[in-house]
């Protein structure tokens, strides 16, 4: 261990465990998503945050690291509202980097690990950000833009040199916790969620799940869509999050028993070899095919499997379909019912809502979906051609024809969705308004 290592290692340990008489943060009811955080950390700080190949990160001690961490990008000049880019390449990272944008009052802007040159400069052009929380391994991708490398031994020094930034958490419910981007190549759009929607959203998938959240694996690195939903879940529950290993490592025994969340894509090169038999399977993104449902119920005979519809490769779960047994896979064009707070609408080329047994567009508008979409730097889509407000979405569109069942479930209609598809707004394609 170097020496810079042993200063940051010692700096950071004394923050750790809360300090006697430390109040609970004013945001820190289980309204935002960094004070849900802090109130479990400060209950249990013991507990085990994340748990990958690098080991166990604790609650009190990710609480701390953001902490300070966030302290220095507001100390660098994050304002309120700001976007920051998280680009680490593990789930410890990500978590300790979307904490402290959270506390600093930013807007996370998660990007994997393994993207390409061209969509993060997509990324960066969409959303504006001026600031970039990476890791070591990500770093020389950022060459021309300010950079705070989490295992950085500068980065490490500066946080055990610092004090605890008073004005923290400066997070509210209804403020913009995370601008997520999608699209195809350099052709991307982003939406705004706040921290109100993720907790629908997640209380919601907690209530159908019908059993107790402790434990939520995840397959693949930290950023994409399925992996952010998982982390939250988690953090929701007051469980751990842990990360699937490589092929053959073993894995313990608590988290055998415990739920899965994947993509059907992701989840499709797992089902054969997956290393444990969870109690549900859940997957969020496209349909899920008949095929690999099959392998599913041949795998893991006794486990549902939890169907989320979010479009474009979306975070939020538009529709939910629980198939629970083989018989369910047999319709695989059917996507399910709309998610909890979350209003689907079937609309013709005019906007018009169309009967049943008719195709049309899947639009939704909810309190559990994210509230606007940004099609180029500073732009929403709402109604009234200005970015929507928080806590009051407008309608999104996802481009995906569907069709409203008798039975009041949903089908995929006509062709799938086309590839890069995203949720946006009812005036996309229209013009602004004028001033």
């Amino acid at each position: 261990m170097t020496a810079d290592q042993m200063v940051a290692e010692r700096g950071l340990a004394t923050t750790v465990r809360p300090q006697p008489g430390t109040t609970v943060p004013r945001t820190a009811g289980r309204t935002t998503l960094d004070g849900a955080f802090a109130v479990t950390a400060l209950r249990r700080p013991g507990a085990v945050a994340v748990q990958d190949a690098r080991g166990p990160l604790t609650y009190g001690r990710a609480d701390a690291q953001a902490g300070l961490l966030g302290s220095l990008l507001v100390r660098g000049g994050v304002q309120l509202g700001d976007p920051v880019i998280v680009h680490c390449d593990d789930h410890r990272q990500s978590l300790v980097a979307q904490l402290a944008v959270l506390k600093a009052g930013g807007v996370c802007v998660p990007v994997p690990p393994g993207t390409d040159e061209h969509r993060l400069t997509a990324v960066a052009a969409l959303t504006g950000a001026s600031a970039v929380v990476c890791s070591a391994a990500t770093r020389d991708r950022w060459r021309y833009r300010p950079v705070l490398v989490l295992d950085d031994p500068r980065t490490l020094r500066l946080t055990a040199a610092r004090r605890l930034e008073r004005a923290l958490p400066r997070s509210a419910p209804h403020e913009a916790a995370h601008l997520l981007v999608s699209g195809t190549g350099r052709s991307v759009t982003g939406q705004l969620a706040d921290h109100v929607a993720w907790r629908l959203a997640l209380t919601g998938r907690s209530r159908a799940a019908g059993v107790p959240v402790r434990q939520v694996s995840v397959s693949g690195p930290p950023g994409t869509p399925h992996a952010l939903s998982a982390l939250w879940w988690a953090v929701a529950c007051g469980g751990t999050l842990y990360a699937l290993p490589a092929p053959g490592a073993p894995v313990p025994v608590s988290v055998r028993a415990g739920v899965m969340v994947s993509s059907p894509d992701a989840y499709a090169g797992l089902v054969a070899d997956l290393p444990m038999r969870p109690r549900l399977v859940q997957l969020l993104g496209g349909a899920v095919p008949g095929e690999l449902a099959a392998r599913h119920f041949a795998a893991l005979p006794g486990t549902p499997l939890r169907a989320e519809f979010a479009p474009g490769g979306g975070a939020f779960p538009w529709t939910v379909r629980d198939i629970t047994s083989p018989e369910d896979t047999l319709d695989e064009r059917v996507i399910g019912r709309a998610a909890p707070d979350v209003r689907i609408r079937v609309l013709d080329g005019n906007h018009r809502a169309v009967p049943a047994r008719r195709s049309g567009e899947l639009c939704a508008k909810g309190a559990a979906l994210p509230f606007d979409t940004i099609h180029q730097l500073g732009r929403g889509t709402s109604p009234t051609g200005h970015p929507g407000l928080p806590g009051h979405p407008a309608l999104l569109r996802s481009g995906t024809p569907v069709l409203r069942r008798a039975d009041g479930r949903l089908e995929l209609a006509g062709t799938a969705a086309p590839a890069g598809a995203t949720g946006r707004n009812d005036t996309a394609d229209r013009p602004a308004p004028p001033r």
